[in-house]
């Protein structure tokens, strides 16, 4: 009398047991025959995934165990659930610990979470500096170590002692990694590297900035510290961002920068107490026309540049917007005469300080503004401090007083 079959059949065991005839436990993705055997394990039909250690599905009604209650599962295998993934599947190319840097991933979050802010003006420029800056730099390391070094700046800048000093050891060491792909890739602009070179040349100007706060803090030389000579030198870093630009602006245009060329809400209306100033600018400008040497029309194009500006910083105070804006836009003959300290470019800058001091919520910026117009107040005689009385209201406060004078004769 034949023996009795002690179990159901099934018509769902892999193709290795079938053609060796023998019982599969049908254990997904690789039945124990075949891990024993160490062979290919493939199923002709598809069932639910099944971990190894567990029973294949029965038809019919089953007994159904009592509960362990001692927490022991006796049917368990020697190989556990998730011991299956510790085995790389046959596509699997296994790496020996690979690395995880969580300060650099702590950078990168910092900038997507909070620095990036401080170069936003609207929605749409934001998602700039968050998302494709990011997405360009993973293409492109040197800016990617840009990016690090501005976000270990804004952490630095917001610590203290030994925690200030690991963060700004870490953006220093950034910083030079990415100045010198800079530097090399200022001559040879192509649309392959224009996002990256001129992403890169904006972070190294706000780091320029802020580099000068952790000088004053008393981790630098007085020369490093906010000045007027200081302030000078962040204009010149500034001319590489506008050679970038020119050198690709068609195609940065057509890109996924082109919102941050945009004029952006032009609705934004300036207070008459900003307006006001801003048109006496233009005023003595024109005075000035036929006096001495008097360069009006490069002094033309900066004041409606500061005036185009303007409504940024009340719109978005704490962008950089008009701070790197109007450095870029500037023309090197206008730095010539702040070099030669021509009064009149002086009183432009003092106008200048005025919004950096409204910028002053930008951690990159705070303490600019008084910084550089203190300087500007040692060079003007009491003549031209009558025409700063805004800047020096706005940054200095109500109580300062200036005597009034006549117009001078000579801007030299």
């Amino acid at each position: 009398m034949p023996l009795r079959r002690t179990h159901r059949k099934s018509r769902h065991g892999c193709k290795a047991c079938k053609q060796r005839r023998v019982k599969c436990d049908e254990a997904r993705p690789v039945c124990s025959n075949c891990r024993q055997r160490q062979e290919d394990c493939e199923y002709v039909t598809e069932a639910s995934f099944i971990w190894a250690g567990d029973n294949a599905p029965r038809r019919g009604r089953r007994r159904v165990a009592p509960p362990d209650l001692t927490g022991e599962d006796s049917s368990a295998t020697p190989e556990t659930p998730f011991r299956l993934l510790d085995r790389p599947f046959s596509h699997e190319t296994p790496f020996l610990n690979p690395p995880l840097d969580m300060t650099q991933l702590r950078l990168l979050v910092n900038w997507q979470h909070e620095t990036c802010q401080f170069f936003s003006r609207n929605t749409e420029t934001r998602v700039v500096w968050q998302i494709n800056l990011v997405d360009e730099a993973l293409r492109a390391p040197p800016l990617m170590h840009g990016i690090l070094a501005v976000s270990a700046l804004h952490l630095a800048l917001s610590n203290q002692g030994q925690e200030q000093a690991f963060w700004l050891g870490l953006a220093t060491a950034h910083k030079g990694q990415a100045l010198q792909a800079l530097r090399e890739g200022l001559n040879n602009v192509t649309p392959d590297n224009a996002r990256s070179l001129m992403g890169l040349s904006a972070l190294v100007v706000a780091y320029a900035f802020g580099s000068a706060l952790t000088s004053a803090a008393g981790s630098g030389s007085d020369s490093d510290k906010p000045s007027l000579a200081a302030l000078n030198n962040v204009f010149v870093l500034c001319r590489g961002v506008q050679q970038i630009t020119r050198a690709a602006f068609a195609f940065l245009r057509q890109s996924n920068f082109a919102p941050l060329f945009s004029t952006g809400d032009q609705s934004v209306a300036i207070p008459d107490h900003v307006k006001e100033p801003l048109d006496y600018l233009d005023h003595l400008n024109t005075e000035f026309l036929y006096a001495g040497d008097h360069d009006a029309a490069t002094y033309t194009l900066v004041i409606e540049a500061l005036r185009g500006l303007s409504g940024h910083s009340f719109s978005q105070p704490n962008s950089m917007t008009l701070p790197v804006g109007w450095a870029i836009r500037v023309s090197p003959k206008y730095l010539e005469y702040l070099q030669a300290k021509r009064p009149f470019a002086l009183v432009v800058y003092a106008h200048y300080c005025a919004f950096l001091h409204l910028a002053r919520g930008n951690c990159f910026l705070q303490g600019w503004g008084r910084s550089v117009l203190e300087d500007i107040l040692e060079l003007l005689d009491e003549d031209w401090k009558a025409y700063i009385k805004w800047p020096i209201s706005e940054v200095l406060g109500e109580g300062i007083m200036l005597s009034q004078s006549a117009l001078p004769l000579s801007t030299t």
